[in-house]
């Protein structure tokens, strides 16, 4: 059986604030299992079996794009909290109570079907949500990989 080398573009957001354009693998193991895409490849960049997804998008009309993180890590004190995740949730969707924790990923569409980000248009959005949120604070300044 050959193995998959097909790759979809997202944004990663690391724990320590980092966010990145990273081209991530889409596993055989998910689509053999009718396992769209963009979810087979979000759930092995977060390292979890399931998700919790945030809508967020531009303007007031979340659901442009999705981020997503390992829903059972929500929970698990020894998960480290992703700040930068919690904050863009607040910015540009609708905010959440519960910790996010652990690696993030941002894809477009909705968490149902989330589709891979044009790596020209990912590249604008890490340096504009870095503008967005952490240029009024350099503690807070997100680095960029």
């Amino acid at each position: 059986m050959t193995r998959s080398t097909d790759t979809i573009t997202g944004i990663t957001i690391e724990t320590d604030g980092t966010l990145q354009v990273t081209d991530m693998r889409v596993d055989d193991f998910w689509t053999c299992r009718r396992i769209v895409d963009g979810r087979g490849a979000a759930l092995d960049a977060v390292r979890d079996y399931r998700l919790a997804a945030y809508p967020i998008g531009g303007n007031g009309r979340p659901g442009i794009a999705c981020l997503l993180a390992g829903a059972n890590h929500r929970f698990d004190p020894r998960q480290p909290e992703n700040h930068a995740a919690r904050a863009i949730v607040t910015r540009y969707g609708a905010g959440t109570d519960t910790p996010i924790r652990g690696r993030a990923v941002i894809l477009a569409g909705w968490e149902t079907d989330p589709r891979p980000i044009l790596e020209l248009v990912a590249r604008e959005l890490v340096a504009q949500i870095n503008n967005d949120l952490f240029t009024a604070s350099p503690t807070q300044m997100l680095r960029t990989a």
